[in-house]
């Protein structure tokens, strides 16, 4: 949330000689410059982190409160945290308490974040690749074999059918949960990326989102925040089987985050019979809770435009909150995935 605009802009300093991905300039028709941090919900942040550190070799990232921090704050236990009333406006969170866990991963040109809160009601449904509002991070690995047998040995649940790695797109692939049930979906890395990149198990990181209608979210992605669309694609066989499916149709719109080289994938299923979808109507404490973190200018106009299009704004009355370092506020997109506008303060 709040505390991770702040660790956006220091990782992003701390991570710009190991991108893969590299950056370009932002377009200039878009609010948006880029994502800070990629954000998902835990039930348990301890037992969440020590998944992705132990599987795929990501750290914890260094304090955003501490100027020119050389170590990362570790993970506050619960005693330590209590409730802050602006964070409490933004996320519509009132008599909770929340804490973060940041992370960075190698040739990844954003931060990873893990949000969890207690003393609030909250839903926990694992969702399954086809639900509306589902989202996955995925990561391209230097060594598939060496991840794949870190995930077996973490007893990780394999989505894929029939539990092993299928081919996409010339690609050993295999779809997995967390400890959570959120959905990481790791693929082989091309030899020439391999080459190019820092060291580090993971050599690419990009987001999938499903929806239920992709004409509808890119109303919000591509008309209002310029996200640019770089390609559109028809699952086959080995694709629906990544996602547990033996039929159906998955129809893919991959795009870009402006002012980045950040890909993220729209994601939309037609079903086979006698397989249902299940959307979510997320909330931000919820285990799984997917949440973008999007830097963005001139936050006053975007609001505007953002309410005169109908989106629901999860942030109480639709205001941001004002830090020293910047405003922020929060909506839903059409399948109820949150959306972080991040608007920095002056000069930074």
């Amino acid at each position: 949330m709040l505390r991770a605009i702040v660790a956006g802009l220091a990782l992003a300093a701390a991570q710009a000689p190991l991108l893969a991905q590299t950056s370009v300039a932002p377009a200039a028709s878009t609010v948006v410059h880029g994502l800070y941090n990629w954000v998902h919900s835990t039930a348990d942040a301890e037992r969440a982190f020590a998944f992705y550190h132990d599987v795929l070799g990501i750290e914890l990232a260094a304090s955003p409160f501490v100027r020119n921090a050389a170590a990362p704050e570790g993970i506050r236990p619960w005693s330590a945290v209590v409730a802050d009333e602006l964070i409490s406006d933004l996320t519509n969170t009132h008599g909770s308490r929340a804490r973060t866990v940041f992370m960075r991963a190698p040739n990844t040109p954003f931060g990873l974040e893990l949000s969890e809160f207690i003393e609030i009601e909250r839903e926990h449904r694992p969702p399954n690749p086809y639900d509306p509002g589902a989202s996955r991070l995925i990561f391209g690995v230097r060594n598939f074999d060496v991840v794949a047998a870190k995930l077996a040995a973490h007893a990780a649940q394999v989505v894929t059918l029939r539990g092993r790695p299928v081919t996409v797109r010339g690609e050993r692939t295999l779809l997995v949960r967390d400890p959570d049930g959120y959905l990481i979906e790791i693929r082989e890395a091309p030899p020439a990326v391999v080459a190019r990149a820092a060291p580090g198990e993971i050599v690419t990181t990009a987001i999938e989102l499903t929806v239920d209608d992709t004409a509808r979210a890119l109303e919000l992605y591509g008309g209002l925040l310029g996200f640019v669309v770089r390609e559109t694609r028809e699952a086959d066989a080995a694709g629906l089987a990544l996602n547990g499916l033996s039929g159906g149709r998955l129809a893919e719109t991959v795009t870009v985050i402006p002012g980045s080289a950040i890909e993220v994938v729209f994601a939309d299923f037609d079903l086979p019979d006698g397989v249902t979808a299940k959307p979510f109507r997320w909330r931000i404490q919820d285990v799984g809770s997917p949440q973008f973190q999007l830097e963005v200018r001139g936050l006053d106009a975007l609001l505007e435009r953002t309410q005169a299009a109908g989106y629901r704004f999860l942030s109480v009355g639709a205001r941001p909150i004002q830090r020293p370092f910047g405003r922020f506020v929060f909506l839903l997109d059409a399948d109820n995935v949150l959306v972080e506008y991040a608007e920095p303060a002056a000069g930074r």
